[in-house]
């Protein structure tokens, strides 16, 4: 019986106790296809996006990117054929904006590790 408790009680632990996923070793593949979520990052010159298998991407732009707090979507434009296609250096993101730029081009695509988690938060806290 007290076996049973312990167990139950490891297996409610909850996610964020965890300690946090080592980061990938393989180039970052993200796919139009597979997105989850996204939040941008203080600056506008960046944006997270997880992808259905939770991993995350940071998404860096060439410029400043205005607006994407405000958008409850995105859509990603690739060079690449079909929705299989990982999103690369030159490639968009379109979003709805009625005022400014609809499109914001991608410099490029790394892991979003905890390291860049950290100066994220560091930066948000400075702006506030």
């Amino acid at each position: 019986m007290k076996r049973f408790i312990l167990l139950a009680v490891l297996a409610a632990t909850p996610a964020w106790a965890q300690p946090p996923a080592p980061v990938p070793t393989d180039p970052p593949c993200l796919r139009q296809v597979d997105i989850y979520s996204f939040d941008p990052v203080p600056g506008n010159r960046s944006l997270i996006v997880e992808d259905r298998t939770h991993k995350r991407y940071r998404v860096n732009f060439n410029g400043i990117c205005t607006g994407l707090q405000f958008n409850l979507g995105v859509a990603f434009k690739t060079r690449g054929v079909g929705t299989l296609a990982c999103l690369s250096r030159g490639d968009s993101i379109l979003r709805r904006d009625p005022v400014g730029p609809r499109e914001c081009f991608v410099q490029g695509v790394q892991w979003q590790t905890p390291a860049l988690d950290k100066a994220d938060a560091e930066a948000k806290a400075a702006k506030h």
